[in-house]
């Protein structure tokens, strides 16, 4: 059953990948390369469900059905390496609406941390080449910051923490039914927006408290109907940066 927003509302977290930039394409195909120097041949099509998973799993998994040799994690930092050279020198576009409402939230100090599946290499690599490292400075990785990927809701949870808020009192946006259980499972009050590239069902999407197009609807129904936590003071904590 959907849940009212939280009053007052005291941070923003954030999936990365179909969420804020249309990068399952290249993480698609580094996972291909990968695969394919193994001997394996997949498709993007066939790289579809594991949308949302944390790195790791998504390795083992793989390994499992396939049979493959190297170690899963050997695995993980070869396509890790692949991406962030991908992505050296890259400028991408983020998804509508994505600047203007990191920028709303920037202004009234409303804080915002990335809660991604992926490891801290890729999501500053993602950041960089979208042009968002200015307005998000604070992110969470499934692969390294939680014991548990997603759909569980650990990186939620610390996400939120290192913006010194707790889930329950945030807003999370995602794009992915993994996703979207693991932000809800945390107490978040999720916002679903199917990415362009490979929209999920609604159906799937239905762990979310909300189903909208973009992010540029997400900022209209937070102007609308959020009441923001006042900007903490000097003396208090201040969220703690990502490197």
């Amino acid at each position: 059953m959907p849940r009212a927003l939280p009053d007052p509302v005291t941070g923003l977290l954030l999936d990365l990948d179909g969420t804020l930039v249309d990068t399952e394409h290249l993480h698609f195909e580094t996972a291909i390369a990968v695969l394919a120097r193994q001997g394996v041949r997949l498709s993007a099509h066939d790289l579809l469900p594991y949308v949302g998973w944390a790195e790791l799993p998504f390795w083992q998994d793989l390994k499992r059905r396939h049979g493959l040799r190297p170690p899963a994690g050997d695995l993980l930092q070869e396509r890790a390496d692949a991406y962030v050279s991908l992505m050296q020198g890259r400028r991408i576009e983020p998804l509508p609406g994505v600047r203007e409402l990191l920028e709303w939230a920037s202004a009234r100090a409303l804080p915002m941390a990335v809660a991604s599946s992926s490891p801290r290499a890729l999501i500053a690599a993602s950041l960089e080449a979208a042009g968002l490292r200015d307005l998000i400075q604070v992110w969470r990785s499934g692969h390294e910051d939680a014991a548990r990927g997603k759909p569980e809701p650990d990186v939620y949870h610390a996400a939120a923490a290192a913006v010194g808020a707790e889930a329950r009192f945030c807003v999370a946006l995602e794009d992915s039914p993994t996703g979207a259980r693991a932000a809800r499972a945390s107490g978040a009050f999720t916002i679903a927006m199917p990415c362009p590239s490979h929209p999920a069902p609604p159906a799937a999407l239905d762990a979310a408290d909300l189903l909208l197009a973009d992010a540029a609807q997400a900022l209209e129904f937070l102007r609308a109907r959020a009441r923001l936590a006042p900007p903490k003071t000097s003396g208090t904590t201040s969220p703690k940066r990502s490197t």
